[in-house]
């Protein structure tokens, strides 16, 4: 075989490839580069936390309807993190005129899974409770601590620092808090703020019917050093504000 029919063969190849790829696409291919732009500005600014909670902002503010089927097409192509998402699936869409390929070092991003953790501002948890699991995130000379449930990163729990006090009776304050972290700013008419009190913590959730996202920041009564940033869904939340009772009935008061 001469190397032209050769090259034509693979070609042809290719070509098969390239449409079975597409078919298994479950939105149209120009959303997966607008996902793409979004996290290379998001990641540079914010950096990874070892779930797909970015991807998923943009999901919810596009208002792509299937996004739990994106988000496991993107687990099953590499991208288990919002920086996976970028590092290992846009190379599948090369074939796009654009996007123009970036890259996003994610060899400067350190992640392991710690049994236990002590910090150095009063935050102490001799074991982890299942289905709980901890990571911590190395980013340069920063550490981020996230809880998850499971392997699935629809419950995160992060560890954040100066929480406002003040607002804490401040409903408007919560909303909009929520609305600047999910970055969706309409069809907000079913917003709403809720307290909770559990046996050493205050907590606030805001949620709506019309969106996936809920938020939660719970915090402990006799410190303000640290508290709990809590994202999850609106279809799994009460379960989640169960085991969220779970991890802070292991952290230990120092």
């Amino acid at each position: 075989m001469d190397k032209a029919k050769r090259k034509e063969i693979q070609n042809q190849l290719a070509e098969k490839e390239l449409v079975e790829f597409k078919k298994s696409l479950p939105i149209d291919e120009n959303i997966f580069a607008q996902l793409f732009d979004f996290l290379d500005v998001e990641l540079g600014e914010y950096g990874c936390d070892h779930t797909t909670i970015l991807t998923k902002k943009f999901l919810d503010k596009n208002v792509v309807v299937n996004a739990s089927d994106v988000i496991d097409w993107l687990e099953d192509n590499g991208g288990g993190c919002d920086c996976e998402v970028l590092a290992n699936v846009e190379d599948l869409f090369d074939y796009l005129n654009p996007p123009i390929k970036k890259t996003y070092p994610t060899n400067q991003v350190k992640k392991q899974k710690l049994n236990s953790l002590k910090t150095d501002f009063g935050f102490f948890m001799d074991k982890i409770p299942s289905p709980w699991t901890l990571t911590e995130t190395i980013l340069g000379n920063s550490k981020i601590y996230n809880f998850q449930i499971g392997k699935s990163d629809s419950c995160v729990a992060g560890l954040a620092f100066d929480f406002p006090i003040t607002q804490l009776d401040n409903d408007k304050f919560w909303t909009d808090l929520w609305v600047k972290e999910t970055e969706l700013s309409y069809n907000l008419d079913h917003l709403t703020v809720e307290r909770m009190e559990f046996e050493n913590y205050f907590a606030v959730l805001v949620k709506t019917k019309d969106w996936t996202p809920v938020k939660i920041w719970c915090i402990r009564k006799s410190t303000e050093k640290w508290f709990l940033k809590i994202t999850t869904e609106l279809s799994r939340h009460k379960g989640d504000i169960k085991e969220l009772e779970k991890l802070i009935s292991h952290i230990k008061t120092e």
